[in-house]
């Protein structure tokens, strides 16, 4: 349930005509009071810091933990533009939004997602530019620039799609993470838009994990092998050149040595179980799991895993018990660890099934994700 925001109102006692006409100033306007906070508007655990009536997803902490920036959708704007959006940790009043303010991108609809911002305020980004009505087939882009001039500074890294090294095309970017000074991480996916098949759906699934090497000019981009149809990716960073990673349908999450491909099983939630959206740090490993997804191989598209998200499960490495967060009334997805990992935030979205059937509804509520703030034990 979406709550309704509400409005002050200033009355004003009756005054005698004589006094108001000697006593009215128009030389003085009246200043707003300052009503920001940096405290939350919920408290306790979980906290919901999110009220927009549109999309809010993709979170990314600060590395020093002074901040969350995510993608909010803008739906006072007739583009309904996805800007980038800072917070403070524990949520309050927005700090700053980044968008196109400019008159030229008022015909068109400009999604930064997936920010991932370096220990050097350097902020790296997956962005989509499409005209209004005609987001099928837009150009997406991975981007790199800096918190502090985030649109004037950034610069191209590679076009979206584009024909990975194993061949397959890549036509969106999620899960986009910094693995170390030079290098990012990310999911890459297949998109299949409405009417590109003979279902009449739109969703994402997964492909590859990819690590794009940023140190010169221009990006390199490799393939991890052993990452078919990824749907999670963790670059934790308290351990440099490990990155962890799960697969569709798949009940294990693995972890990767990108120094000599050593490769292992760093938990495994058991039979029956689809694990995927995993975030570590530490000994701390966070993951959806179960809930509204389903694995298959497709007539029309071949093995995909279509997701609407799951209950968020914490557990202790190397083999600790997990504590489940599950609710009748809600997904999870996407969770972000702070560093140190004591919290985390996730997007949170009401509770449907997934889409197992031809249909293209994607302003339903179920696509309306807020998000939550959790303490990790």
């Amino acid at each position: 349930m979406r709550l309704p925001v509400g409005r002050g109102a200033v009355a004003a006692g009756a005054l005698a005509a004589g006094v108001l006409a000697s006593a009215c100033e128009h030389s003085a306007p009246f200043t707003p009071a300052d009503v920001s906070t940096t405290q939350p508007f919920a408290t306790g655990s979980p906290a919901r810091i999110t009220f927009s009536p549109g999309d809010d997803r993709t979170a990314a902490w600060f590395p020093d933990g002074s901040g969350i920036l995510y993608s909010s959708e803008q739906l006072d704007r007739r583009d309904h533009d996805r800007c980038l959006v800072e917070l403070p940790p524990a949520g309050g009043t927005i700090r700053r939004r980044i968008c196109h303010t400019i008159l030229a991108y008022d015909d068109s609809v400009d999604r930064f997602e997936s920010p991932a911002i370096a220990s050097d305020r350097r902020l790296a980004f997956y962005t989509e530019h499409s005209r209004i009505g005609l987001q099928k087939n837009g150009n997406g882009a991975l981007m790199l620039g800096s918190l502090d001039q985030p649109l004037a500074s950034a610069r191209r890294l590679t076009l979206v799609p584009y024909q990975a090294p194993n061949g397959r095309m890549h036509s969106a970017i999620t899960q986009l993470q910094w693995l170390s000074p030079t290098q990012l991480v990310y999911v890459a996916q297949m998109i299949f838009w409405e009417g590109s098949t003979f279902l009449p759906d739109t969703f994402y699934t997964g492909l590859d994990v990819v690590v794009a090497d940023v140190s010169g000019a221009d990006v390199a981009l490799s393939v991890v092998p052993g990452t078919d149809y990824a749907s999670g990716v963790a670059a934790d960073p308290l351990a440099p050149g490990i990155i962890y990673f799960t697969l569709g349908g798949d009940s294990r999450v693995y972890r990767y040595a990108l120094a000599d491909g050593a490769r292992s099983v760093a938990y495994d939630f058991g039979p029956g179980h689809i694990a995927r959206e995993i975030a570590v740090s530490g000994t701390t490993l966070v993951a959806i799991v179960d809930g509204s997804v389903l694995f298959g191989d497709e007539p029309a598209h071949g093995p995909v895993q279509r997701d609407e998200g799951g209950d968020l499960w914490i557990v202790t490495l190397p083999g600790g018990a997990p504590q489940v967060y599950s609710n009748p009334t809600t997904l999870f997805r996407r969770p972000a660890l702070a560093p140190g990992g004591r919290r985390l935030v996730v997007e949170a979205s009401p509770r449907v099934p997934v889409h197992q059937a031809a249909q293209s509804d994607f302003t339903a509520i179920n696509h309306r994700p807020d998000l939550w703030l959790f303490d990790v034990p």
